[in-house]
């Protein structure tokens, strides 16, 4: 086979054989080809697409490209979540104890965040002593053991997706299905759970700014997965405005672990608790673990309410090193002194968030990156404290900026100012989950 070949006859708009993905992604992988060629084949599938059969050869040789883990292992149903990416998204660190104590083994693989979304392994550096790299040995064993584990990628998981990735990224190719797809696909079937909940996130927040966008994956998402034998379903959430209060690493994680104390359901902000809990529901759900939503949701809120996640949560951080101080409201983590409050302009209704600005806020305060080599201030934070549809009159603090440096909490005070509307009118709240594809 030739690299050239493939490239004109993908560019014609034929469909290629799985034996010549293989050859593209093997070859590129193993620097048999040049960058630019392979620039040129990721920008013909930008622009051609991929049938359902190519999307699931690609996301096969990526896949194979690394070495997978082996949850048959494990005593339980094996479960995972996926989020595509948000502005306070902090669920994984509520729903990996929830699914736990639901009966489900829960082997996360998870990321770190770039530009204006957060990263699950970002959050989990917050607190002391926490490892988020270990063998694969000791992932499976705390799994087993405790329910629950979270570590970072090792480069050894689907290492044609981070070459791959990296090309996307400067050959203006990331919004493209069938390499989203693949993307995604091939690190969740890495780790090798039976169940794979894709949180997809639509709005000014996520990736997929478009609904109709966001269901052409859905759907990509699922067909590839059922084809390598997982069972598969995606819930659509909001992310037109940020989720939950607080935005940033070390706040994002308290107001996560806090909400899983007993009777802080009720408590916690109500757009987290309501998609965490319909998240882990499915999982419960799609695992066969119950029959329908109905009895899956009221065991997570059961495990919930009842304190018992918050002891799997416990359980799970320390095993993996973490120190955390229950008896505390901050659970012994560091957050930045309060240098700002972000004052309301003028009575009326918040009608409208620019979402990734909120994100971008942070980064101007050092708690996100710009580019992937970059040091984050995991102790900065933003408390976001009103959601679209609310009332607000001159003078109401709408946001508390964390922050050690105050030029760069104000730079980040006129970014939110910017990114919020108001209208003298009511407005309807967001709906937190939007849709469903099972």
């Amino acid at each position: 086979m030739n690299i050239l070949e493939i490239i004109e006859a993908k560019k014609q708009g034929h469909e290629l054989s799985d034996d010549q993905i293989r050859f593209v992604v093997d070859g590129f992988t193993a620097d048999e080809f040049p960058v630019y060629q392979m620039s040129a084949f990721l920008m013909t599938v930008w622009f051609n697409g991929m049938t359902s059969a190519e999307t699931a050869a690609l996301t096969g040789a990526m896949l194979e490209s690394g070495e997978q883990l082996d949850t048959s292992t494990l005593s339980g149903l094996s479960a995972d979540k996926h989020s595509t990416g948000g502005v306070g998204d902090k669920v994984s660190l509520l729903l990996a104890p929830l699914a736990a104590e639901c009966g489900l083994k829960v082997p996360m693989l998870s990321g770190r965040g770039l530009g204006h979304t957060g990263g699950t392994l970002d959050k989990l550096e917050a607190i002391p002593g926490y490892r988020i790299h270990m063998d694969n040995e000791e992932f499976l064993a705390i799994t087993e053991q405790v329910g629950c584990a979270i570590v970072g990628q090792s480069g050894t998981i689907a290492p044609a997706d981070g070459r791959i990735y990296a090309l996307r990224d400067v050959s203006a190719t990331v919004d493209c299905v069938p390499l989203i797809t693949g993307s995604i696909m091939s690190k969740k079937l890495a780790a090798g759970p039976e169940t794979i909940v894709i949180d997809l996130k639509t709005g000014s927040g996520a990736f997929m700014t478009d609904m109709d966008k966001a269901r052409e994956l859905a759907a990509a998402l699922v067909k590839t997965g059922r084809h390598y034998g997982r069972k598969m379903s995606v819930v659509f959430s909001d992310m037109d405005q940020p989720l939950g209060r607080a935005i940033g690493h070390a706040n994002e994680t308290i107001e996560a672990f806090d909400a899983l104390r007993p009777g802080h359901r009720q408590t916690a902000p109500q757009d987290l608790v309501i998609l965490t809990e319909d998240l882990v529901a499915e999982m419960v759900r799609v695992a066969g673990v119950k029959p329908d939503r109905e009895q899956s949701l009221e065991l997570v809120r059961e495990v919930w309410d009842s304190g018992k996640a918050f002891e799997r949560m416990m359980s799970w951080v320390g095993a993996q090193g973490g120190q955390l101080d229950q008896e505390r409201p901050d659970f012994g983590l560091e957050v930045a002194p309060l240098a700002f409050e972000l004052k309301a302009p003028a009575d009326g209704f918040l009608a409208k968030v620019n979402c990734r600005e909120a994100g971008l806020a942070l980064a101007d305060m050092g708690g996100a990156r710009r580019k992937v080599e970059d040091p984050l201030d995991l102790t900065c934070g933003i408390d976001w404290l009103l959601q679209v549809g609310d009332s607000v009159s001159a003078g109401d603090t709408v946001a508390r900026i964390f922050c050690k440096d105050v030029p760069a909490a104000t730079k980040a005070a006129d970014r939110l100012l910017s990114a919020l509307e108001f209208s003298n009118s009511e407005v309807k709240p967001h709906a937190v989950i939007l849709d469903r594809l099972e």
